[in-house]
């Protein structure tokens, strides 16, 4: 299979939104969906866009078979990058390129824009998954042999935290 790669549109808020269900349905996560279309669409189009989106679309039958959403994210250390926070790929295109074609369109924007580099989330346990990310030259960043872990703070520890301010 190939895919044509585009940015998202506001046009695309519905389409998008449901992909990112289908996401978190398949990682069985939908308890963790907090956002909805209208946030969305203000993320990506708002007056002042704090993330971005590219879809995958299948050449041939013109159906969406993925997408990415990323943000930037700075450093003191590294300076500007992005941070993909969603690849997904539906099921019956896993393992055609898409992923590749994704990745790749948003490492042209990283070097387009001159960022450091680009970041994401994954499970070094989905063996398959890991592979194929140390198979571009993902690496899993270090600091003294130790792997960083990322944190979150929300909900109530996060309100508890913003009162001491």
């Amino acid at each position: 299979m190939t895919a044509m790669i585009r940015e998202v549109t506001a046009d695309d808020l519905g389409l998008l939104h449901s992909l990112v269900l289908d996401m978190a349905a398949s990682e069985e996560a939908t308890d963790q969906i907090s956002t909805d279309e209208a946030e969305l669409g203000r993320a990506l189009f708002g007056p002042a866009p704090v993330a971005w989106a590219h879809l995958a679309i299948d050449d041939k039958t013109g159906d969406v078979v993925g997408y990415t959403l990323w943000a930037l994210v700075y450093s003191t250390w590294r300076g500007t990058a992005i941070h993909v926070d969603d690849i997904y790929i539906r099921e019956d295109a896993v393992g055609t390129g898409v992923d590749t074609a994704l990745l790749s369109t948003v490492a042209a924007v990283c070097a387009e824009r001159g960022y450091r580099h680009m970041q994401w989330w994954g499970r070094p346990t989905n063996d398959p998954v890991d592979a194929y990310y140390r198979s571009i030259g993902a690496e899993i960043p270090s600091v003294l042999g130790e792997d960083i872990a990322i944190y979150r703070l929300t909900g109530a520890p996060l309100a508890d935290l913003a009162r001491q301010a």
